[in-house]
C-alpha cells in the first residue's frame, strides 16, 4: 500500500529540476486529457528555485501556461508581499520579469492565493473552497478538490502542508480545510491556511521535495515502519501517486 516512488538526485537543483520536468509533463498530459492543468503548490526555498527552473526556455516554451491554474496547499496569514508567504517565491520567480527581462508567461489571474486578508479563518477557508468549485476544479465526494498535481515539502518535524504533529487536520474525518494556530516549536510562528491530508489522496499525483541535510534525521523516521501519520504527517504522502524527490544530503539515513 505504502509504494510511492524515491528518486535521489545530487542536489538541490537537482531536484528543483527534476520537479520542473515533471510539472512540464504532468500539464501537458492534463492539457490534453482535460483542457486545463490545476496545480496546487508549496511555499520555501525549493519551489523558488522550481519556478526559477520552470523560467529556463526550453521548459517554458513546452509548458502550456494559458491553460494552467495554480493554487496553494497552504498559507501563513501574511500579506502576499511578505517574504514568508507562500506566494511571494511564485510572484518574485515567475510572475516577475526574468533575469534577460522577458515577461512572465503567467497570467496573473491564473494564480489563486488562500485570503489572507479575509476576517476570519473560518471565512478564508468559504472562501477559497467557493473559488475552487466557482473555477470548475472537480471535487472528491467528500468534498476535497482533486488537482493534478501537489508539490509539498517537508518540514524537520515531519510535517506537511501546515498540518504538524499531532494536527486535528492528520486524523481521518478531518475537515477539508481549516486554520491552524501558530506553531510554538517551529519558525515562522505564525497561524496559518491550510487543507487536511485528504488533500493528498485525492490528487491526481504527489510531487514530495526535500533536499538539504536538514531533512535527513525526519526522512528516515517518515520512511520507517515504527512510525504513524499523527506524529508525522508527511507519511500520508507515502502513497503510489506520489513521488519523492531527496538528494544525497537528505537521503543519507534511509535504508538501501
Amino acid at each position: 500500500m505504502m509504494s510511492p516512488a524515491v528518486r535521489i538526485l545530487g542536489s538541490a537543483t537537482g531536484v528543483a529540476e527534476a520537479a520542473a520536468d515533471r510539472i512540464v509533463e504532468a500539464a501537458i498530459a492534463a492539457v490534453a486529457a482535460r483542457g486545463v492543468f490545476h496545480l496546487c503548490s508549496t511555499g520555501g526555498s525549493t519551489p523558488a528555485a522550481l519556478y526559477r527552473a520552470l523560467r529556463e526556455p526550453s521548459r517554458a516554451a513546452r509548458m502550456p501556461w494559458g491553460a494552467t491554474q495554480i493554487w496553494f496547499g497552504d498559507d501563513r496569514v501574511v500579506p502576499r508581499v511578505n517574504p514568508l508567504s507562500n506566494v511571494y517565491p511564485l510572484d518574485t520567480e515567475l510572475l516577475n520579469t526574468d533575469a534577460a527581462g522577458a515577461d512572465s508567461p503567467l497570467s496573473p489571474s491564473a494564480v489563486h492565493p488562500w485570503p489572507t486578508a479575509a476576517a476570519d479563518a473560518p471565512s478564508a477557508v468559504r472562501a477559497y473552497l467557493a473559488e475552487l468549485q466557482a473555477v470548475g476544479v472537480a471535487h472528491t465526494t467528500d468534498g476535497f478538490p482533486i488537482f493534478d498535481l501537489v508539490l509539498i515539502g517537508i518540514g524537520g518535524d515531519g510535517h506537511c502542508l501546515s498540518v504538524f504533529p499531532g494536527s486535528p487536520l492528520a486524523v481521518g474525518g478531518a475537515p477539508v480545510a481549516a486554520g491552524v494556530s501558530a506553531p510554538t516549536h517551529i519558525e515562522p510562528q505564525l497561524p496559518r491556511l491550510s487543507f487536511s491530508l485528504g488533500l493528498l489522496t485525492s490528487a491526481r499525483e504527489v510531487l514530495a521535495l526535500a533536499p538539504g541535510a536538514a531533512k535527513a534525521e525526519a526522512l528516515a523516521r517518515i520512511f520507517s515502519d515504527a512510525t504513524v501519520v499523527g506524529d508525522l504527517p508527511a507519511k500520508a504522502a507515502l502513497i503510489p501517486t506520489a513521488t519523492w524527490l531527496l538528494d544525497t544530503a537528505s537521503a543519507a539515513h534511509l535504508p538501501a
